[in-house]
């Protein structure tokens, strides 16, 4: 099947006051809200010139694109992200600049991901331990985690060594932290689960600004189900 335009915006990417636009073409599966061959598509308000973006991860469901200034440039930046489908929910994210038509990926989900060192392991008491990498660490408290009852003696001490997991990323969703400044920042969430993929603990939100460079982390949190958190 030929490709065809999945979703388009309009706004000023190139940051010389004239609005372009930005689009993602794909190709339908027949019968299925399946995409395939997912591509990024920008022309150039003033020249006409278009310029085509491969995606990393190029086929999955309900596209989209969200342009909003995530550097602090006055200049719209691009957000594409696109449903995998899969049963982790996870959401392929890339951000792109365009200033000055020149093409600069500033996230991208598997950049993040491979740039975490989370770890999470079960402990006596009858909880969990998530470690960040950054010298911080969150307890969960599992005693109410049917899940994880055959993991401990009754007396609440952990029959062997257990490792939990974090991960992978899930999806990165546009805040505005500070409303009167415009600027766009971003949460990533990634999930903790226990020792098989449906047992979910909750889940670390990472709220992340453009520091001239790259993303870096403005604050983190662990969202949890009513099950008891200690940090």
């Amino acid at each position: 099947m030929a490709q065809e335009v999945i979703v388009s915006r309009t706004g000023d990417v190139t940051g010389d006051g004239v609005a372009d636009k930005v689009w993602l073409t794909g190709t339908r599966t027949e019968d299925s809200p399946f995409i395939q061959d997912i591509t990024l598509m920008i022309q150039n308000g003033v020249t006409g010139r278009i310029t085509q973006v491969a995606l990393q991860e190029n086929m999955g469901y309900e596209p989209t694109i969200l342009l909003c200034d995530f550097t602090g440039d006055g200049v719209l930046d691009i957000k594409v992200s696109i449903q995998s489908g899969g049963s982790g929910g996870f959401v392929f994210t890339y951000i792109y600049s365009f200033v000055n038509n020149r093409l600069r990926l500033l996230f991208s989900g598997e950049r993040y991901e491979a740039s975490r060192q989370f770890r999470a392991y079960y402990i006596d008491g009858f909880r969990v331990v998530v470690e960040n990498g950054r010298g911080q660490e969150y307890r969960i408290d599992v005693s109410q985690d049917t899940a994880a009852a055959d993991l401990y003696n009754p007396d609440g001490t952990l029959k062997q060594p257990t490792e939990a997991n974090v991960g992978p990323f899930i999806m990165a969703i546009p805040v505005l932290l500070e409303e009167s400044s415009g600027v766009c920042s971003l949460i990533a969430l990634t999930r903790v689960y226990g020792t098989f993929a449906a047992d979910t603990l909750g889940y670390i939100q990472d709220y992340l600004s453009w520091d001239g460079n790259h993303f870096s982390t403005v604050r983190e949190e662990l969202a949890i189900f009513p099950m008891g958190m200690e940090n």
